[in-house]
């Protein structure tokens, strides 16, 4: 008698294709190159089964009544790049799906062109920066001239006045001879309008078998590490059409072997000021429920985002400086911006921010014998709990 020995774990992918149609197979049964994403995955399936409620003459429960299929998958990936500035890594569809709109900047902004004016926290620009409001939010910027080292920040607002407020405190202030730049870059920014929200089809690939879900969207965590490579964690549901499906191992799959960069030699600030954290983390918190509907395949329609409850946090080191402010911002709910950024090599390195968040937990912890400030904060505005830029 022989037996064939399948799920080989490392035997496994994954591809995902933006759908057209919400909720229509976009992979159509075969993937093609572009569509997988270098990953680990997690699936799960369920089924909403009823109760069979019918005496049995006896004490033990009779069996359910089978219900329909419900289906999610936790997809990991590594933050790493395309390689080519302004051109999209290919886990930023992932983050279309959690209410995540992929904003491409094809050409720098500015020369570098010099400002028109500036203060120790914003820089007034000067054409060709543009005169829409927020238009560059969540974008990197590149400093130069004053300060005298060149720097990497974060565009937190900017007004149709041409005001940047920026992540970082500058002295002396910043004036005419500060020169700006938005390099090229694709951002990734919270949206509210359903018009651009995406869905996509997940196909599962388990060697020899394979899982499909259509209609998918979800949430994510984002986890950063001192001195380590970034992750993603994306949790995803949609609508199972088929599971534990006899289908050969795809052949088009060639993962990415780029390097992912490190934390290291990069940006970490909080309040604008140096903040020595081990670990920062945002969660999107994004909520998604599947509709009840009784002519779609397992009596639930596809799922639809309901809301959102963005959530930082983060463990600088406390000190007689920082850990006293951090008390008056905690007390006083006051709004403080955060800005993170790693990695050297145009393509392959990213920016984090958040323009303005509330303090809502503030405790104290020990990592390696020194006291840390373990905080979480809550985004304040809305659409903009976090911003990732790749350039």
């Amino acid at each position: 008698m022989s037996t064939t020995i399948t799920q080989r774990m490392m035997r496994s992918c994954v591809a995902v294709k933006i759908e057209t149609t919400r909720g229509t197979d976009a992979i159509a049964g075969t993937p093609v190159a572009g569509d997988y994403i270098t990953a680990t995955f997690t699936e799960r399936q369920s089924r909403e089964d009823s109760p069979r409620n019918v005496y049995t003459a006896s004490y033990d429960d009779p069996p359910p009544i089978p219900g329909g299929l419900r289906g999610s998958v936790e997809i990991r990936v590594p933050i790493v790049g395309s390689g080519a500035a302004g051109t999209a890594p290919e886990w930023g569809r992932l983050l279309q799906l959690c209410r995540w709109e992929e904003a491409v900047t094809a050409s720098a902004v500015g020369a570098p062109t010099a400002a028109a004016s500036g203060t120790a926290t914003t820089a007034t620009a000067a054409s060709p920066f543009g005169t829409t409001a927020q238009a560059y939010r969540g974008m990197p910027i590149l400093l130069a001239g004053n300060p005298s080292t060149a720097v990497a920040d974060a565009v937190l607002d900017y007004t149709a006045g041409r005001v940047v407020t920026l992540g970082r405190t500058y002295s002396p202030v910043l004036d005419s001879n500060t020169t700006l730049q938005i390099p090229v870059n694709v951002l990734y920014r919270p949206t509210s309008d359903e018009t651009v929200e995406k869905t996509a089809t997940v196909y599962l690939f388990r060697d020899g078998l394979r899982h499909k879900m259509v209609g998918c969207v979800g949430t994510f965590r984002l986890g950063l590490r001192s001195g380590q490579p970034a992750d993603l964690v994306f949790t995803l549901v949609g609508q199972v059409t088929g599971w534990n499906e006899a289908v050969a191992l795809p052949t088009a799959y060639v993962p990415v072997t780029r390097n992912p960069p490190r934390w290291a030699e990069g940006v970490s600030r909080f309040n604008r000021a140096l903040a020595r954290m081990a670990t920062l983390s945002f969660d999107g918190g994004v909520r998604a429920v599947e509709p009840s509907d009784p002519e779609s395949i397992n009596g639930r329609g596809l799922p639809l985002i309901t809301g959102a409850g963005g959530r930082w946090t983060l463990d600088p080191h406390g000190n007689t400086t920082d850990s006293p402010l951090r008390q008056g911002l905690f007390s006083a709910g006051t709004y403080t911006p955060l800005v993170a950024a790693w990695g050297s090599t145009a393509g392959n390195r990213f920016m984090i921010s958040c323009p303005e968040m509330m303090l809502a937990e503030l405790g104290n912890a020990e990592r390696d014998g020194l006291g840390v400030d373990a905080m979480a904060g809550v985004p304040s505005l809305g659409d903009a709990p976090m911003f990732l830029a790749c350039y």
